[in-house]
């Protein structure tokens, strides 16, 4: 979630903080975790058969629809970082996975009186796929295609409305009863406490049902360790101040046990749960004439009752799916896209996407006091949005989605071009408010009889990562080109 949740595109130097609020490089972390489990699966592999050659192995890695190109560049560089050859790795986005998963696997769980198995939808069938994880929720609508094969028709949304928000609540709601900052103070003293702590918190916010009635209570263990801390920064008993507290009718301790009623636990799910109830309501309401009647739910925050019962209760008209393994759907959605990638036909365009060029001057759009007065540059315009695709734009995943014709500077024998992302449908340059730097391509223009071509750029963003090809004018030949992440 941390590359969500980034302010500022994400690069190699970028720095994210650790459960205790320290710096550390995002790339040496990110890589570092991805090795190891690297390292695991080949022993495991190697423990259970013989002679298994790295280069058979295709690694699909799987990420939220709702990252940016930054993000998803981020993380191929963190495989290639930690050993993975970049000819054996995809990435998948995890509704589609998921989504493949559901149009493949038979399934029968429902919340309505009619089945639903969305393997039996008929060509032209919308269904909203919510993907609901433990950091983000991806939200998406695809459409059944010909030969089991799917379109996106809503480009992905959502938030940062998942499972961990429960967690960071629950957490405030410890330093409510403590008084103090227990929880950080918990984190820097002993680890090991607080992952226990969460993983038992994490049990039980699996188990909670459905608007409990106030009387029945959840019992959480409480770490002797988290006593001491509010002892050493109050001067008293964690048991003495929720007696002193508005929770004393609701809260109590017992040995190692806090005891909540019910209804206090719930409440800790009101603020995720509300975000996807209205991100879901505003996205549906745009299909009014062409109505949608099916959601499919997957990911682990979708095994929660309480999130299930929000979403019934909101929607009753309409006919809600979630698999026995909504957790895994994920997970094996991607097996499938590793196998097939191109099972999803199309997708939509979260940004109006550019080139940094320098253009021919054109009074109609660019101001006097941007023409280049002087040099080998004299009357052009630099930093142009020279635009390949529009905000919105159905984009095939297998056909070049962008197009233009660029030349090497005089002098030279490539060129270096950048890319720019927008949510505006017509930029002018890129220093233009809301613009920002995805990435840079270089393209070699010297062909195999010596000469500097100009080049058409052929750049693919329907798939789930962006690619670029540029073919020379003189003899044909395609250059595929790196797109590397900015500084």
């Amino acid at each position: 979630m941390s590359l969500f949740k980034s302010k500022v595109p994400i690069g190699r130097h970028s720095m994210i903080e650790d459960v205790t609020g320290k710096p550390i490089n995002s790339l040496l972390v990110f890589s570092s975790a991805i090795k190891y489990l690297h390292d695991e699966m080949l022993k495991a592999l190697n423990l259970n058969f013989t002679a298994i050659d790295k280069g058979d192995i295709n690694f699909v890695f799987t990420v939220p629809a709702i990252w940016d190109d930054n993000s998803k560049q981020f993380m191929r560089i963190a495989a290639r970082e930690a050993g993975i050859d970049m000819g054996h790795l995809s990435l998948a986005l995890e509704p589609e996975a998921a989504s493949i998963y559901c149009r493949h696997a038979q399934l029968d769980r429902t919340y309505s009186s009619r089945m639903a198995d969305i393997s039996t939808f008929p060509p032209g069938t919308q269904y909203l796929v919510c993907d609901a994880l433990g950091g983000t929720v991806d939200i998406t609508v695809h459409e059944v295609m010909k030969d089991m094969k799917l379109k996106e028709i809503e480009k992905a949304s959502g938030g940062a409305w998942g499972g961990s928000k429960v967690d960071e609540a629950f957490e405030e709601f410890i330093d409510t009863l403590a008084g103090c900052a227990v929880m950080r103070k918990l984190k820097m003293t002993s680890m090991e406490d607080y992952l226990r702590f969460m993983r038992d918190f994490e049990l039980t916010k699996r188990e909670t049902k459905c608007k409990l009635a106030t009387s029945q209570q959840i019992v959480i263990w409480i770490p002797l360790k988290l006593s001491e801390i509010v002892q050493e920064l109050t001067g008293s008993q964690l048991k003495d101040l929720i007696e002193r507290s508005s929770y004393k009718s609701q809260v109590c301790i017992e040995r190692d046990k806090l005891k909540c009623d019910a209804n206090i636990i719930s409440a800790l799910f009101d603020d995720p749960v509300k975000s996807i109830v209205d991100h879901l309501t505003t996205l549906l309401s745009k299909y009014d004439t062409n109505q949608i009647n099916n959601i499919v739910m997957v990911g682990g925050f979708s095994e929660s009752p309480l999130l299930q019962e929000a979403v019934r209760n909101a929607f009753p008209g309409m006919l809600l799916t979630i698999p026995h393994d909504a957790g895994l759907a994920v997970l094996k959605g991607a097996v499938m896209f590793g196998h097939n990638k191109r099972q999803i036909v199309s997708r939509i365009s979260r940004y109006t996407y550019g080139i940094c060029c320098n253009m021919l001057y054109n009074k109609a759009i660019h101001p006097a006091e941007k023409v280049i007065q002087e040099g080998p540059l004299k009357g052009l315009v630099e930093n142009c949005f020279s635009k390949l695709v529009d905000i919105g734009q159905s984009l095939p995943s297998e056909k070049a989605a962008g197009t233009g014709s660029y030349s090497p500077p005089d002098g030279s024998s490539s060129y270096h071009a950048i890319v720019y992302a927008t949510r505006e449908k017509q930029p002018i340059f890129v220093k233009d408010f809301g613009c920002f730097m995805i990435g840079r391509f270089n393209v070699n223009c010297k062909d195999k009889n010596g000469k500097i071509s100009p080049t058409e750029v052929y750049i693919y963003f329907g798939g789930t990562e962006i690619e670029v090809k540029a073919t020379l004018n003189t003899t044909g030949e395609e250059r595929a080109s790196m797109f590397d992440l900015p500084d």
